[in-house]
């Protein structure tokens, strides 16, 4: 086979960019530069440089950039290819106003707020995907398209038209979970977005399960005076058996949030909690008194989530801080702090490989005398697998569980994804509440278990089954986990 001559690269001239402003040209010789001068002539080097001087004017604001083709020139002789890159940079793009569909049922002002840039600015294709991104966050749309106008308006800015196809305004939703630990639960769930127009959720969510059961109704107003400024309120009662308490209560709640980036959001809340518990001390007792308490706190949080899909994380970060100050009256009085803290991060060993890893922490300051569920604990699916549920918590003299004033909790995960519809985990688990953040390490216990994934469509179904390393007398040899979603 003859494969004839090598060429290189003698020139690479560009036609269309004499009228580009300095920034811009320096930026487009830059790109260009990439090639090199001397360097063998391959097609995909060649045909890649043009996409990229394209790409490089759209992100200088040339919206309809776009290329006419590369005449090559060889000569033989020399064995050398002269380039030329024929470009269309058309105008350079100001934005204007935000067109909004007519006969939305969205209110103007709900999705105007979602704008991301000033009159004025310059194009960039990285602002048309984050306003996409925006307008899907809102779940209130089916389809999106935005189509940048041609054609300027008298002040030289070229409208953005947005164009929308609305979904459907009511979901429903149900779940399961089994557990050896925990029981037996089911979920149910009803959604009504967009209720008055301007992208709020009206929610009642219901819960029915061996140790928990709780009837919720959730309300969520977006993007109050500026984009990402939301409020929720929420009002429910619950009810709780567990070896370490009974309790039944009735809450309501609101809080603000607040983003400072895409990334970082800050939020501060009020809570008016009423519950009338008993714990183990009443119930060695033989007394069939609850103690009843109104509690009044107000949480403070700080998230910072590089996460984009929380059901089945592939990469990012997710870190989390809440401090939540209150004050308990009625049968029992006391003032206290409660601090939680939380961490998981993600990464992709290979395209089918994810590592997973979570630690949590908390710490309780102030009197003793407040409700039974505002102390830690731990043991159980929702932090070690592999131990009866709340089992890894500070016991009595009679071996009664008691409530702790620190936790720590950490686990780590292989997610092997096989196919479209299976994957395969393995994971360690490790935790324990105590009187302290020391004492919790110190007698920390662990875990190691596998687990299967079936992916329907809309995130994992989880089963999982785990057993203690260091197990001791009296604990099960394995523990059994099914639910939705991954365990974090």
């Amino acid at each position: 086979m003859d494969l004839g001559d090598r060429f290189t690269i003698a020139s690479v001239a560009l036609s269309g960019v004499d009228d580009l402003p300095a920034d811009v040209s320096n930026q487009i010789d830059a790109v260009t530069d990439e090639l090199g001068i001397g360097t063998w002539a391959v097609t995909e080097d060649i045909e890649t440089l043009e996409k990229q001087l394209v790409s490089q004017l759209r992100d200088s604001g040339y919206a309809f950039a776009e290329s006419e083709g590369i005449d090559a020139l060889a000569s033989r002789a020399d064995k050398t290819l002269e380039l030329s890159y024929k470009l269309v940079p058309g105008p350079r793009v100001k934005l204007g106003e935000l067109v909004v569909p007519d006969s939305l049922k969205t209110k103007d002002s709900a999705i105007n707020i979602l704008r991301n840039w000033q009159s004025g600015d310059y194009y960039a294709p990285e602002k048309m995907e984050t306003l996409r991104t925006r307008v899907r966050g809102t779940n209130l749309f089916d389809g999106i398209g935005v189509n940048i106008h041609k054609t300027a308006d008298s002040d030289g800015l070229h409208p953005v038209e947005l164009q929308l196809s609305e979904g459907k305004r009511r979901s429903v939703g149900a779940g399961v979970s089994v557990s050896t630990s925990d029981g037996v639960g089911t979920t149910a769930s009803w959604e009504r977005r967009n209720l008055t127009g301007i992208g709020d959720t009206l929610g009642v969510d219901a819960q029915i399960a061996t140790r928990t059961s709780e009837l919720t109704l959730s309300y969520e107003r977006p993007n109050i005076g500026r984009y990402g400024r939301d409020f929720s309120a929420e009002t429910g009662v619950r009810a709780e058996e567990t070896d370490a308490y009974d309790l039944q209560g009735a809450s309501v709640s609101a809080s603000l949030s607040q983003p400072f980036n895409e990334q970082f959001t800050l939020s501060a809340g009020t809570t008016l909690d009423a519950t009338r518990s008993t714990d183990y001390e009443l119930r060695a007792q033989g007394e069939d008194d609850y103690v009843e308490q109104v509690t009044l706190s107000f949480p403070l949080g700080a998230t910072y989530n590089t996460v984009k899909a929380p059901l089945d994380p592939q990469a990012g970060n997710r870190v989390s801080l809440g401090v939540e100050p209150g004050i308990s009256f009625g049968d029992g009085e006391a003032s206290y702090t409660r601090i939680t803290s939380s961490a998981s991060t993600y990464r992709k060993i290979s395209d089918r490989l994810v590592a997973a890893v979570r630690a949590e922490a908390g710490t309780f300051l102030g009197d003793e005398g407040v409700p039974v569920d505002r102390k830690f604990f731990a043991g159980g699916g929702g932090s070690v697998r592999g131990f009866e549920y709340q089992s890894l918590s500070p016991t009595d003299s009679d071996g009664n569980i008691i409530g702790g004033d620190a936790m720590f909790a950490a686990s780590l995960e292989l997610r092997w994804r096989k196919s479209e519809r299976w994957g395969y985990v393995a994971f360690v688990d490790s935790g324990y509440a105590a009187d302290s953040i020391d004492e919790a390490f110190g007698e920390m216990r662990t875990s190691f278990g596998l687990g299967v994934r079936f992916y329907p469509g809309f995130g994992p179904v989880r089963f999982d089954i785990a057993t203690p390393l260091d197990r001791r007398d009296g604990e099960d040899p394995v523990q059994i986990y099914v639910s939705i979603g991954q365990s974090f």
